[in-house]
């Protein structure tokens, strides 16, 4: 299969909106590749895009019990079947982003971290515990500014989100001292893990005796 010329004709197919044909061309292509990180964004998008079940694709995988295979799948510690059967489950019901985001969590535990940021990233448009996963996943592969955003999205729908709050805080005075937005410590006298310590809200360690 041609994992490529697959994704494109998918892509196309969304622009063109037509989204139960991109779905059924992620959907094939995530049989073959399940950690595909394109392929899980553009099937996330297709199906928010489709979801008023209208379409063929998603007429076409019925009603089964996806949900209970899924937790089989997770008894028998088969994270891949478990995946597959969560994606399966997202598709038939769209519009509750609780089965998109146990996809994407499946596929997280299953060790598809692109794929999972993938579907997070897609579903942050909808869903505020998305967007803050998306950031996580984000900032665990070093894109500061991603993570930020996303994290953004996530204070956006929900303003009291602590969580959120202090990871987006956390980043932003990390990127700070990245992007050398304040001087050297030899230049300013500013103590760098003095700084960090006081963006995140952490107390200075006490001194050791005899200091």
């Amino acid at each position: 299969m041609n994992l490529k010329k697959h994704l494109d004709r998918a892509a196309q197919a969304l622009e063109r909106g037509q989204p139960d044909f991109a779905i059924e061309l992620c959907d094939q292509v995530m049989e073959f590749a399940p950690g595909e990180q394109r392929a899980a964004e553009l099937l996330t998008e297709a199906a928010l895009a489709g979801q008023d079940g209208k379409g063929g694709f998603l007429k076409k995988m019925g009603a089964g019990p996806a949900g209970l295979a899924a937790r089989f799948s997770k008894l028998t510690r088969n994270p891949d079947a478990e995946a597959r059967q969560l994606r399966r489950a997202f598709l038939k019901n769209p519009a509750d982003s609780s089965n998109g985001l146990a996809w994407g969590d499946a596929l997280e535990r299953a060790g598809y971290a692109g794929a999972a940021l993938g579907v997070f990233s897609r579903l942050a448009a909808v869903s505020g515990e998305a967007a803050k996963r998306a950031g996580a996943l984000a900032a665990a592969t070093g894109d500061v500014d991603m993570a930020i955003e996303f994290l953004g999205q996530a204070l956006a729908r929900n303003p009291r989100d602590t969580e959120a709050m202090r990871a987006r805080k956390n980043l932003a005075a990390e990127q700070a001292l990245r992007t050398k937005k304040y001087d050297d410590d030899g230049a300013s006298g500013l103590d760098s893990e003095a700084f960090l310590r006081a963006a995140r809200g952490e107390a200075d360690p006490k001194p050791e005796e005899g200091t």
